[in-house]
């Protein structure tokens, strides 16, 4: 990198704005452990600074050449921006609201007996659910929302203790219990009453956070929220879909809803991926990696799907492999430095189907007003050498569905003028085809699925479930049948030169 580069970079570093992933912590132990891969998400949401310009960070998120687009902006009386979306039209929904910055997206749910709205970030990277208590007076809660006796008469409030820790800090407190409403449900849940938490918590608007990982992976010690609604028996289907809405879209559509999917949100099919065994994370399989179809060959990833981190995370060696192919980038420590006017777009294979992310995504900050940007792909490892992270970065690019019946990840697009493609490597290269899933059916009942392989879209099975992608497989599994064809032609046409 060049010595300019650099120096801004020393500049740039002097103040910042944080953003959340999941991050394990051992007792003593470095963060790249590889060993720390098969423990539980023991610690989550360490805060990762990046720079910012401060003078344009409520102007201006994106590179400095790009306009602002006006969002309608609500203002709390605790004095944190919000950017609310449109209330949802489909039952059992919520509507997503955001930071402005797509840093952290969160829904309203109601708590007690006076109902007391609180706002919690929405994390399937985690199952603990906690807000912040009234009795807490740290600064982070003082400028939240909090919750105590005085808002419910309802609440029942336990000695047990449990501790979260955090890179820079730790959020601790007691359990408790009471009604919790969301999204057309009514609970009774346990969770999380935090009496301390670190500054941390200063940068971002929500006021606890609602656990959305898989069954068995809480912290401290309590039914997750998905458990209580399969005993229940409240949804059709024990699944949770998103759609993030991206703040420079000037969007103001993004829902999770409970037990379905809004097929208003997607255009095409639905393709899933099983998890991988032996983990209790939202964790599938990864086909490769890949910039304007030039393939990077990674083998053997796994990546750990997660609406609570802000951006993508990939081993260190990963992420140089893939800013390689990215024209203009270059390294800075875990960060990277892309051209603020990049044109190339990063692509990501599950089950045989490919997604892209567009350069408004992965390029993040301008260093000072220059043409050089932080890449929101960071060379970060927190589980291990072939675990990634994808977060919002990603999943803004497609519709998420988490099945916690069948253990498995899907995904659909969101914009048909970016399309999944059907992925075929050739070489070095992935050469997509025209994905007919974007133009099928979305009530087809089959579902491109992988459980331990990699990239294997030939594996279709019948469902039940609101799922798809027929059209993947069929495409794949078309070939042999188009080789007979082409061969009895051929043969026909050398009888006729003959006679």
């Amino acid at each position: 990198m060049h010595l300019l580069q650099y120096a801004l970079l020393a500049t740039f570093y002097s103040m910042g704005v944080s953003a959340f992933f999941p991050y394990i912590i051992g007792s003593g132990a470095s963060s790249t452990d590889s060993k720390l891969g098969s423990n539980k998400l023991m610690n989550r949401f360490f805060p990762l600074r990046r720079p910012t310009n401060k003078e344009n960070d409520d102007k201006e998120y994106r590179a400095p050449t790009w306009k602002l687009r006006k969002v309608p902006r609500l203002m709390r009386d605790n004095q944190y921006k919000i950017y609310p979306g449109d209330p949802p039209s489909m039952n059992n929904s919520l509507a997503i609201n955001q930071d402005g910055r797509d840093y952290s997206y969160f829904s309203v749910i109601n708590l007690g007996s006076k109902n007391k709205e609180m706002w919690m970030l929405l994390d399937t990277g985690g199952a603990n659910t906690w807000v912040f208590g009234s009795n807490c007076s740290s600064s982070a809660c003082t400028r939240h929302n909090t919750f105590g006796s005085g808002d419910s008469t309802s609440l029942a409030v336990s000695t047990n203790t449990w501790n979260v820790g955090y890179g820079t800090g730790t959020v601790n407190g007691v359990l408790a219990s009471d009604k919790v409403s969301f999204a057309d449900f009514n609970l009774q849940l346990t969770f999380g009453l935090a009496s301390f938490a670190s500054d941390d918590f200063l940068n971002y608007p929500m006021d606890g956070i609602l656990g959305l990982g898989r069954p068995g992976s809480s912290d401290i010690g309590t039914s997750i929220v998905m458990d209580e609604m399969i005993k229940a028996k409240y949804l059709k289907s024990n699944i949770v879909a998103f759609s993030l809405q991206r703040h420079s879209d000037n969007a103001t559509d993004g829902e999770i809803t409970f037990g379905d999917v809004d097929k208003t949100k997607f255009i095409g099919s639905i393709s899933y991926t099983n998890t991988t065994n032996g983990s209790n994370r939202w964790e599938i399989p990864v086909g490769d990696a890949s910039v304007d179809g030039k393939s990077c060959n990674f083998t053997d990833k796994t990546a750990i799907i997660d609406t609570g981190t802000s951006f993508i995370l990939l081993p260190p060696d990963d992420a140089s492999a893939l800013h390689r192919l990215i024209p203009g980038s270059s390294p800075s420590g875990e960060d990277f430095i892309v051209p603020c006017s990049s044109t190339a777009r990063v692509q990501f294979t599950f089950s045989g189907i490919t997604y892209s992310i567009p350069p408004r995504d992965y390029v993040g900050t301008s260093i000072n007003s220059s043409p050089n940007c932080l890449s929101n792909i960071v060379g970060h490892q927190p589980f291990g050498p072939d675990v990634w992270l994808l977060g919002d970065v990603f999943l803004k690019n497609v519709y998420s569905v988490f099945d916690f019946d069948n253990n498995r990840v899907g995904f659909a697009g969101r914009n048909a003028s970016s399309p999944p493609t059907i992925a075929i490597t050739r070489g070095s290269t992935i050469v997509v085809t025209e994905n007919s899933a974007a133009s099928a059916s979305s009530t087809s009942d089959s579902t491109a699925s992988s459980s331990t392989g990699f990239a294997s879209a030939a594996q279709v099975t019948n469902s039940t479930s609101p799922t798809i992608t027929k059209a993947a497989a069929a495409n794949i599994s078309i070939h042999p049948l188009l080789h007979l064809t082409v061969f009895t032609s051929l043969f026909y046409f050398s009888l006729l030169v003959a006679i």
